[in-house]
């Protein structure tokens, strides 16, 4: 691409955060989760049992969805070593030490917990990059398997002590691509997302001798150097959906893409790196891009630096505009520290660019971050309408509710090519629910044929009503079953001399790692108490909120000190109780 006047003059104008907007009902919401050993990462240590690395790791994606987020990314292949059993990639330094196997399969403890929750669960692979200045020294003794640095040292170059693999050996890159078909072949992953899919700054110390020996039609040792990589990313693609065509694939690719006149000081994707991802979006040979935008809105120098910073504003209108209508995730930088207070604005300048979700890197960042009411309701990740392969499953036909209050449905029936994801649970008080943000109320697994979220003492009035609709692993949503409501109730006539009733929203985020908002109408003034008991009726807390007007309230209690596990939260208010039941995950 290239700029012209306007666009440069456009530049020099502030960027200006955008006015909120409502929440979406599609929207990719992901966290990056890296391997970082100790000092808050995980595994915490190597000692750890694997029971106890396991359950850690499900705590963070379990916070992960309590704090909004739809889609958990996890680092399988990190430095040329697996955190998954591998017959091709030795077990990661980060678990029990290099090559050596923890106990458990920490990729099938990550994907289980991820779709247990509704969540989607992509593999983050680094390519070209295999290591770091420790990595040979780590595994120089590790044989079954062994590292690609002892296996295949023709194929790897060493800059400023990191090991990179030279993307234009062919066998490298077969190799490569092998090692992904292992993790496809063998778990249920929602997406491949790749990272480090390009050289090093400046290319490979050999890269003069190899085009010289083989520069297949090629002038320019660049454009040879951009479609080596665009070579691995054709292939890999293409192996992918042939082995599951449901799988997407999509990248982080560096946030300043190619540079320009007026522009700002900045590592450039095409020209420095020689990665031309937007040119994979319109080869058909990737789903989606996460462009690493770990910057500020507008251009002041970032701490410690007298130039102008990239302009988080720019890149992201920058980004949507050149990716051909196929979904943009805009990659925020929670790490640093100048980006943190700029979160909500950055939220709702990549919603007005157009793109379709937000990833934060990393896990760890985002416990700091206070995401206001921007991820108020919870959000489907976005669909890839742009796939062939990608349709609707049908729509899932309900039972009726029962005594208890369970919503049972018949499985729904996807394509071949796009098969059933999640179900998805709409609400509404009075009126048949839409299939919208407001109404979204929960997403549960495709294992799972029924809902019971809700536990009422009395019939309400007017009825609440429910719809469900299932959602494919392309993103397709189905049309929504027929509506039913709380009128099928059977009640008690104890229960039906209860007083007029009051009505409590679903808790949010739920689950919840310590803090939840609640909702809450009532028809008349009253005096209003929380009580929270466990599952077997003992209260673990209990809150006094005062004498409150008739009409709607908000409320935030701290459930901090309570264990996870699964709860019910009751208000009473002047005799009448309303329940909902909220997860406590860590």
């Amino acid at each position: 691409m290239r700029y012209g006047l306007a666009l440069v003059c456009l530049l020099l104008l502030p960027s200006l955060s955008p006015a909120q907007t409502a929440p979406p009902l599609f929207e990719t919401r992901a966290v990056w989760f890296a391997t970082v050993l100790g000092d808050g990462g995980w595994p915490a240590s190597t000692i750890d049992t694997p029971d106890r690395q396991a359950e850690d790791l499900r705590d963070r994606i379990a916070d992960a969805g309590s704090r909004g987020m739809n889609t958990f990314v996890f680092q399988a292949v990190a430095r040329g070593d697996a955190m998954y059993p591998s017959e091709r990639l030795p077990w990661s330094a980060r678990l029990r030490g290099p090559g050596l196997d923890p106990g458990y399969d920490p990729l099938a403890v990550a994907i289980e917990e991820a779709h247990a929750r509704g969540m989607e669960l992509h593999v983050w692979i680094n390519v070209f990059r295999v290591g770091d200045t420790t990595t040979e020294g780590l595994f120089a003794g590790v044989t079954d398997p062994p590292h690609v640095l002892t296996a295949h040292p023709e194929w790897v170059q060493t800059v400023d002590g990191n090991p990179w693999i030279d993307p234009s050996s062919p066998e490298a890159r077969a190799w490569l691509v092998d090692n992904v078909l292992e993790i496809v072949e063998h778990y249920d992953l929602d997406a491949v997302h790749f990272d480090f899919i390009r050289y090093p700054s400046g290319g490979l110390p050999n890269d003069g001798v190899n085009f010289q020996f083989d520069d297949r039609g090629f002038e320019d040792i660049d454009d040879w150097r951009r479609d080596n990589v665009t070579q691995f990313v054709r292939d890999v693609y293409a192996r992918i959906l042939d082995a599951k065509p449901w799988v997407k694939v999509g990248s982080a690719p560096i946030g300043n893409y190619e540079n320009f006149p007026g522009a700002w000081p900045a590592l450039w994707a095409f020209s420095d790196v020689f990665q031309e991802s937007r040119r994979w979006l319109a080869e058909g040979i990737h789903d989606y891009l996460a462009p690493q935008l770990y910057f500020t809105l507008g251009r002041t120098p970032e701490p410690g630096n007298s130039f102008d910073s990239p302009d988080f504003a720019f890149l992201a209108r920058d980004w949507v505009d050149h990716a051909g209508g196929r979904p943009v995730f805009t990659g925020i930088g929670a790490f640093k520290d100048n980006v943190r207070p700029e979160i909500l604005a950055q939220i709702d300048t990549s919603r007005a660019a157009g793109a379709q979700g937000q990833v934060y890197f990393r896990f760890d960042d985002l416990l700091a971050l206070d995401f206001g009411d921007r991820y108020e309701h919870p959000a489907l990740p976005a669909p890839m309408t742009h796939r062939f392969e990608a349709a609707a499953p049908s729509p899932p036909v309900l039972a009726e509710i029962g005594p208890s209050f369970r919503l049972d449905w018949a499985p729904s029936t996807g394509a071949a090519t796009d098969p059933v994801r999640a179900y998805v649970v709409f609400s509404r008080s009075g009126e048949p629910p839409e299939l919208r943000p407001e109404d979204l109320i929960d997403v549960v697994d495709a294992a799972t044929t029924s809902w019971s979220g809700i536990i009422y003492d009395t019939s309400p009035q007017p009825p609440d009503y429910y719809r469900v609709a299932a959602v494919s692993r392309l993103g397709i949503l189905s049309e929504p079953s027929e509506a039913v409501n709380t009128s099928a109730l059977v009640v008690s006539a104890e229960d039906e001399t209860t007083p007029g009733p009051i009505r409590l929203e679903r808790p949010y985020p739920n689950p919840a790692s310590s803090f939840v908002n609640v909702a809450f109408v009532m028809d008349r003034a009253a005096p209003v108490r929380w009580t929270v008991t466990d599952l077997l009726g003992r209260r673990v807390l209990a809150r006094e909120a005062g004498f409150l007007s008739a009409g709607a309230h908000r409320d935030r209690l701290d459930l901090g000190g309570l264990a996870s596990g699964v709860y019910l939260l009751t208000l009473e208010a002047d005799g009448r109780r309303v329940s909902r039941r909220v997860v406590i995950a860590r």
